[in-house]
């Protein structure tokens, strides 16, 4: 069965209804974003209390490849919207998730039901406007997002939205500029870490008789700063820094500093006790982005 995209102007957002014959469902992802919540969070939430009734549709994109979305039946949402307790959120998010728990069902129904055209049929003047709005919204954010699954999943939105409206759909890589891969910042990292020992910095927190490496970020920061090595970091980095098998990453916890003598909230690396040079073997060859200005 066809299934086809009506975008829903709800105040400064878009909300996208996914037809299918006279079945509506909302597309629970972009709904999610807009109302601050996080998406893999509710996704579980929604797969435990919702799994009788969750689905998932698929729309051919622009591209001609096909694109699965999350979608919970129209009739349901009303119940998902008032799971979410406004007083467990983030305050600048409170006021807009009682907005979406009081009034968004509503307008979505009366756009579904009061919709000129047929369920299957081109979208009417008021949703091409909806749609590329939320089709610019969707470029804006790809063009300032560097993560690259969050990236990949954006552009999908974005065929999407192109395919209803009769447009191209951008390469990806002509929209903004994702992160490097994990392999690359690691090498990068390390490599400064090389860096700070040829000069005889003292970094790891941890006392040189244990066998673990402690990072601690906000003093990492500051000796690459004073050095001009421009690594920042990143939530990219951080990820990648948990993903790190040489040295392997452990936790990242609360630990006893050798440097300072206190308590300290560091990363926590596997550190074979041996000289530091032996363990970044290999990464002295690669350079060090500094500021030399």
């Amino acid at each position: 069965m066809q299934e086809h995209l009506m975008p829903v102007p709800f105040y400064e957002d878009t909300v996208v209804l996914v037809g299918q014959g006279t079945d509506p469902f909302v597309a629970m992802k972009p709904i999610v974003k807009n109302m601050g919540l996080d998406w893999e969070t509710q996704l579980r939430r929604l797969e435990e209390r919702f799994n009788s009734v969750v689905v998932e549709l698929t729309t051919t994109g622009g591209d001609g490849q096909q694109y699965a979305m999350t979608c919970l039946p129209l009739r349901k949402l009303a119940a998902w919207l008032y799971s979410i307790s406004p007083a467990k959120v983030k305050p600048e998010f409170r006021a807009k998730i009682v907005r979406y728990q009081e009034e968004c069902d509503d307008v979505l129904w009366d756009y579904w039901t009061k919709a000129s055209t047929s369920r299957a049929g081109s979208p009417n003047v008021a949703q091409l406007i909806a749609l590329s709005r939320h089709r610019v919204a969707l470029l804006k954010e790809l063009s300032r997002t560097c993560d690259n699954a969050v990236r990949t999943a954006i552009h999908e939105q974005v065929a999407l939205a192109s395919h209803q409206l009769g447009l191209s759909v951008p390469d990806l890589t002509s929209i903004g500029t994702g992160a490097p891969p994990a392999t690359d910042m690691l090498v990068e990292f390390w490599g400064a870490l090389a860096f700070l020992d040829s000069k005889g910095v003292r970094y790891n927190h941890c006392t040189p008789s244990k066998d673990f490496l402690y990072l601690q970020l906000p003093h990492l920061a500051q000796l690459f700063q004073k050095h001009n090595i421009q690594i920042k970091f990143t939530r990219e980095l951080r990820q990648a820094m948990r993903e790190s098998k040489h040295p392997r990453y452990i936790s990242n916890t609360t630990q006893h500093s050798a440097i300072e003598r206190i308590s300290l909230k560091c990363w926590v690396f596997e550190w074979p006790v041996r000289r530091e040079r032996d363990v970044f073997e290999g990464h002295d060859k690669y350079p060090v982005r500094r500021n030399t200005a």
